[in-house]
C-alpha cells in the first residue's frame, strides 16, 4: 500500500487496527522526515538571505537597496519556493497521520462498542 495517494484518487481505507497502525507509523515516519527538512530550511533562511545580500553589496549601495535586491534574487526566490514546498509536504503528511490516528481511535471505539453489545445479548 502506498502512503502517497494523489488528490482525486480513491483513498486507502485499512480494514483492521493492525493495518491502521502500520500505515500511521509509515506516514508518521514520513512526517518526521519532512518536518526535519522543513525545520532545517527555516533555519537556513537568514543564511540564504545574507548570501543574496552579499551579492549586491558593492560598498556604494544603501542597506535598503541591498535588501530589496536580495529579496528579488533568483536564488533566494528559488530557496523560498523550496521552503514552501517542504512546509506543504510536512502539513500534508501531518494531516494524513492525524487522520489515521483518528481512524484508529474510531475503529477501536467501534470494536469496544460491539463487544459490549455482544455481551448484553
Amino acid at each position: 500500500m502506498s502512503i502517497n495517494n494523489e488528490v482525486g484518487k480513491k483513498p486507502i481505507v485499512p480494514g483492521n487496527l493492525e493495518e491502521i497502525v502500520h500505515l500511521a507509523n509509515k506516514v508518521g515516519l514520513g512526517y518526521a522526515a519532512a518536518k526535519k527538512l522543513s525545520d532545517r530550511l527555516e533555519l537556513l533562511k537568514p543564511t540564504y538571505r545574507a548570501r543574496a545580500m552579499e551579492k549586491y553589496d558593492d560598498g556604494h549601495r544603501t542597506e535598503a537597496k541591498i535588501r530589496r535586491l536580495a529579496e528579488t534574487d533568483t536564488d533566494y526566490i528559488n530557496f523560498l519556493h523550496q521552503m514552501a514546498d517542504a512546509k506543504a509536504e510536512t502539513e500534508k503528511l501531518r494531516i494524513r497521520y492525524e487522520s489515521y490516528r483518528n481512524l484508529f481511535e474510531a475503529r477501536r471505539s467501534m470494536l469496544s462498542y460491539k463487544k459490549t453489545e455482544m455481551s448484553l445479548v
